[in-house]
């Protein structure tokens, strides 16, 4: 799979390597998985390695460990496009930064951006998408930063907690909608 660079980070493929505690523990850390399907339940090295081993290397969903170009071996998140469809040309773009101490750096819009240009460039799609929770403010600039423009909400549609339901919000971005412009500045 394709290796993905920007000024702060690579993409590479979702290594064996990678499946260890620390990734364990993001998963079930209820700040990182607050928005993460995984959260309803509890991930332990053999389901993450499962689910790699499973899917990792689909071609139809290239799935990436973001890591930070000046330290490579340090994998902070994951960002995955798919499923591709290749009648529709579209797919849909999901990541998450596991990595405390990167959060809030514009990590997430630069790894968007660079599947982004790669998606459309590359694989010559259509349209790209995302699925958030409306509660994910984040997540929603991220995507804003790369040019994603509400396409509409899903009252209601999702169980956040015990107690509380969300309305999930469904972003897109054509590729003729793509330029420089919405290429994110990391000092933004």
């Amino acid at each position: 799979m394709t290796r993905l660079l920007s000024a702060r980070l690579l993409l590479r493929p979702v290594a064996e390597a990678d499946i260890n505690p620390t990734y364990v523990a993001w998963l079930n850390d209820p700040d990182v998985n607050a928005f993460l399907e995984t959260r309803f339940q509890r991930q332990t090295l053999e389901s993450v390695r499962a689910y790699w081993q499973d899917h990792g290397n689909a071609p139809a969903s290239p799935w990436w460990a973001i890591c930070r170009r000046d330290q490579q071996d340090r994998h902070i998140g994951n960002i995955k496009l798919g499923p591709i469809h290749p009648i529709h040309r579209r797919a849909d773009i999901s990541l998450f930064l596991g990595d405390r101490g990167c959060w809030g750096l514009g990590f997430a819009s630069e790894a968007i951006a660079l599947v982004r240009d790669w998606a459309f460039q590359q694989l010559g799609l259509h349209k790209l998408c995302a699925g958030l929770y409306a509660d994910n403010i984040g997540s929603l600039r991220a995507f804003e930063k790369c040019g994603f423009r509400l396409e509409g909400t899903l009252r209601s549609e999702a169980q956040l907690d015990t107690d509380r339901r969300t309305d999930v919000l469904r972003l897109g971005l054509l590729a003729s909608e793509a330029t420089a412009s919405s290429t994110p500045d990391p000092a933004a």
